[in-house]
Parts: structure tokens; sequence; C-alpha cells
């Protein structure tokens, strides 16, 4: 009975590697391109990706930590970050290009520092008190469906990628 089980249990792993296998290379297929990195005597962009397909991504070198090493632009998209006495905000993406990022400066934990709105796209967060739904997201609408501001939350996103290389 139990060399059964094992063997249950070995074949069932294995097509779980075989499908997890298969699941990554699907995703390492949806991009193609060339991308470039730099290699630089500063530190804060140094290793850092410095072109994809030719989209040229530039970082801060400043004297300020809430900036230095952050993307400063991405093609002709200019991100700036906040240098605030509010520990909630201080070095989050303030803007990009001309659309505005705000955040929580609030007294809720659950809320406090998270996202506010970018652009039209305006996000809610459960402050129920419960451990299980305190602090995750209870809405985010888009008022007028405004494209440019789907583009920056789509943006927004890649950035804090590129910002926690």
């Amino acid at each position: 009975m139990r060399n059964i089980f094992t063997k249950i249990f070995n074949l069932s792993s294995i097509g779980l590697l075989l499908l997890l296998s298969l699941s990554k290379e699907v995703n390492a297929q949806r991009f193609r391109g060339k991308i470039e990195y730099y290699n630089s005597v500063f530190p804060s962009e140094d290793g850092k990706i410095k072109s994809i397909n030719g989209t040229k991504i530039e970082y801060y070198n400043s004297v300020f930590k809430s900036e230095d090493g952050k993307v400063k632009s991405i093609g002709n998209k200019r991100v700036e970050y906040y240098n605030s006495v509010f520990p909630s905000e201080n070095g989050k993406i303030k803007s990009i290009d001309d659309i505005k990022i705000e955040y929580y400066n609030s007294v809720f934990k659950s809320e406090d520092g998270k996202i506010k709105s970018i652009g039209n796209i305006k996000f809610e967060y459960n402050n129920s008190g419960s451990s299980k739904s305190d602090g995750k997201i209870r809405s985010i609408s888009n008022e007028n469906n405004d494209p440019e501001s789907e583009d920056a939350l789509d943006t927004y996103y890649f950035i804090e990628r590129l910002n926690r290389q």
C-alpha cells in the first residue's frame, strides 16, 4: 500500500514539474527583443536595464535617497518622485509625464502609504478591522474611462519592477 502511494506521489510530482516547465517556457516566449544593460561607474545605474528594443531607460543619479537609482525616464516619459516629510509618500512615484500619482496619508495602517489615485483612476482599501481583508483593495475605478490614466497605471507597475532591480 505504501509503495502505491509513493508511486502516485512521484508520478504527480513529475507531472507537476512538467506543467511548470511548460508554463515557464510559454511565458518566456511572450517577449522577443533586445535588452541592453548599463556598464557604469555610477552604482545607481550599473547593471540596470539601459534599453528595451531601442526604448531608452534613464535613472536618477541624485543626492536624494528618495530618488537615487530610480527610473528617471522611459523613452519620452518623465518620472518624478516625492521628496517628502511624510514617510508614507517619500521616495514614491509622484508623476509619470503629466499624470499625477497620490498616496494616502492616513491614521489607518490599512491604507497609509498606499496608492490613492493615478490620474483619474481611484483606489479604495478595506478598513474593516479584519486581518484577512484589512488593507486589501476594495475597489479601483477609472472615472471617465481615461486611457491616459490606464497607460500610466501600466507604466507605474513597470517602473516599480525596474526600481526593485
